[in-house]
Order: C-alpha cells, then structure tokens, then sequence
C-alpha cells in the first residue's frame, strides 16, 4: 500500500532543525557550565597559591629576630649616673674600629663615653659624636658620615673607624682622664678591633652579638656587660682585658640592655634578601613571581599578650613590649578576596643568638 506521507519532505526538516537547536542550547549551556567550573578550578588554584605563598612569606619572616640589638633580649647593661665609670687600663695598641650602644640621659651638654688614653676619646657634644681620632669616620646605627645623636632615653649605636692605628694604653668608660666622671646615661657591647671595619661589615654584625668572640683574631676588647652584679666587667675577646666597676649609689648594672629598637622598619639595609628582624619587612609589599596579580601586604607591630592563653590584648605600633604581631595578607587575583596569617614573635627567648665558647660564663 502506497505511503503518502512517507515522501514529504517538510517533517524531516523539521525535525532536523529542532534537533540542532535543542543540541545547540545543551551546547550553550555545557560551555557555561565548564567556564563556570573552569573559573572555579582558577579561583581555587588561585587560593591555594596565595594560602601557600602566605605561609612560605611568614616563615621567612620569622626565621629573622625579634631585634638582635647587640646582646641577646632580656640581659644588661651598664648606667651610669654621672659618679660611675669603669677602668680597662691598657687594652692593645692598634686599635681601628670602636663600637659600642649608648643612650644619653640629656642632649644639651657634654657627655664623655669613652676615653682611650687621657687624651683622645669619644663623646656627645649637644647629640653630635665628636672624638680626637685621627682622620674618623663616623657610623650611627650602621648609617656611614652621621653622627647626631637626636633622642634622650633612646638606644644608639655608634662607631668610629680610622686608618690610623690607636694606642688605647688607659681605657676608661664613662669618664675622661683624671677628672670626675662624666657620662650619664647607658652603655652596652663595647667592641675594639685591629683592622677598620667595613661599612657592610658594621651593618652586618651591629645588631648581632658574636657567636665565638674567643676565636676573632681582630677582636681586642668585647664587653657585652651582661653579668648582672659584681665590680668586673669581662672582655670576652682572646685578649681578655678585664675590667673594674667604680660606682657611687646606685647599682650601675641595668636590665634595660640594648636587646631591641623602638623603630619599626629597616636600619640601612637595602633589600630583602639583608633583612635580619622581623621588623624590617613591616610596610613591605611582594608580588610572586610567576603568578600575575598574587603579592601581598606585611605588617610588624608591638603587642601585649597574655602569656598564658597567647591572646593579643592590645595591638599597637607603640610602646615597646616583648612580642610582636607579623601580619602577611595575599591578595587574590579577579576580586577583593585574600587570604591573612598572624603569628607572635617573643623577645624572651634568645634568637639567632649562640655563644660556642666563653671562658667567663657571663
């Protein structure tokens, strides 16, 4: 029997059509769907990179010290209260580099710190550094050619280094030749070398204390005033150039050693790669380097903190407390989100600090 139907045309068309269209709408919304989850896969490939790279950037960071300022945090120095000095005698002649911590209780007078043989020393005249060294050159807080001393109460470094070799043949600290004492204020890390130390070195080691002091074959006098008691202070280079507290009142020894720094941020260090605080990245951005549009944000600041629960009771930029809170912020890339770690550093415990060899304890 003849299909009358069976050769027209117009149905199969019809049929054909809708079926594209049916497969181009399941098309359309299968590309949706895998841009939807492609995006997604981005977005968490993305987390995971900026989670990774927060962790990686906080490790870094405090790998570094708390404030390695010299002596190791929480031991001493010396105070003098303008009646008390101390005496080394003869300590080498060929001396070229002097360093030492200092913090002035006035600016306005003459504070003598350091006299060598009765007649060449160091001193602060109205916060300038000033000595009767031969041909000078004068570092504060490792910065080359300054010498103001700005602040009362506040920890400095200094050091003068000469191509002219000195003969400190009557060290005295805190008093010039026969006269009455003359320092008010406080010293620690007294060193003495034989050799003109370099800028690099000064930057280097001034906020370090010397792991094998013993063993510096340049090093002639190096008093890190951390005993605590007692009329002696101990040279703890080879030389061993002991020497002997007088004080009038007062005990001269003081907790307040020079173990960290008010400021929050580098000293003179000019990379990434010199930073040796945790503080000296605060401020700091970072990007990644192969991933574009992934960096962050480091912050540092001075926090109270209940010792026993951990718990960070009042943030702030200032005053100085025995904590710091580094915060690292990584941006996520396509949008407002990131990703942030807090972590505490403690200036208890001793870091990047280790005396191989003492012969004096203390």
């Amino acid at each position: 029997m003849y299909n009358n139907r069976r050769f027209k045309p117009g149905y199969a068309i019809a049929e054909v059509l809708l079926a594209m269209v049916i497969i181009s709408i399941s098309f359309l919304q299968l590309s949706r769907s895998l841009a939807s989850v492609m995006g997604a896969a981005v977005q968490n490939i993305n987390v995971a990179r900026a989670i990774n790279l927060a962790h990686s950037t906080l490790e870094e960071v405090m790998a570094q010290s708390f404030d390695a300022k010299g002596s190791e945090a929480g031991d001493y120095a010396l105070i003098f209260d303008g009646d008390d000095f101390v005496s080394h005698g003869d300590v080498f002649n060929g001396i070229q580099t002097i360093s030492f911590w200092l913090q002035v209780d006035g600016i306005g007078g003459t504070d003598y710190v350091i006299d060598l043989d009765g007649t060449k020393n160091i001193r602060v005249v109205g916060g300038t550094i000033i000595s009767d060294i031969t041909s000078p050159t004068y570092y504060v807080n490792a910065k080359p050619s300054v010498t103001t001393i700005a602040a009362v109460d506040t920890w400095y470094h200094v050091a003068v280094t000469t191509g002219t070799p000195l003969n400190v043949s009557a060290l005295q600290i805190g008093k010039l030749g026969s006269n009455a004492a003359a320092f008010s204020g406080r010293i620690d890390e007294i060193r003495m070398w034989n050799s003109a130390r370099s800028a690099p070195d000064i930057l280097a080691n001034y906020k370090r204390g010397l792991a094998n002091p013993y063993d510096e074959e340049d090093l002639k006098l190096y008093l890190r005033m951390n005993k605590g008691s007692g009329s002696i202070t101990k040279d703890h280079s080879s030389n061993m150039a002991h020497g002997t507290i007088t004080e009038t009142g007062d005990d001269i020894w003081t907790g307040e050693s020079s173990s960290w720094s008010t400021i929050l941020g580098t000293e003179g260090e000019a990379s990434w790669g010199t930073y040796d605080d945790v503080d000296d990245f605060n401020g700091k951005t970072f990007t990644h380097d192969y991933y574009t549009g992934l960096g962050g944000i480091i912050t540092v600041v001075y926090v109270d903190v209940n010792e026993t629960t951990w718990a960070v009771t009042n943030p702030s930029s200032s005053p100085t407390s025995d904590y710091k809170q580094i915060t690292v912020r990584v941006n996520i890339p396509g949008g407002d989100a990131y990703t942030q770690l807090h972590a505490i550093k403690s200036a208890k415990l001793i870091q990047n600090y280790s005396l191989t060899y003492s012969p004096y304890g203390d």
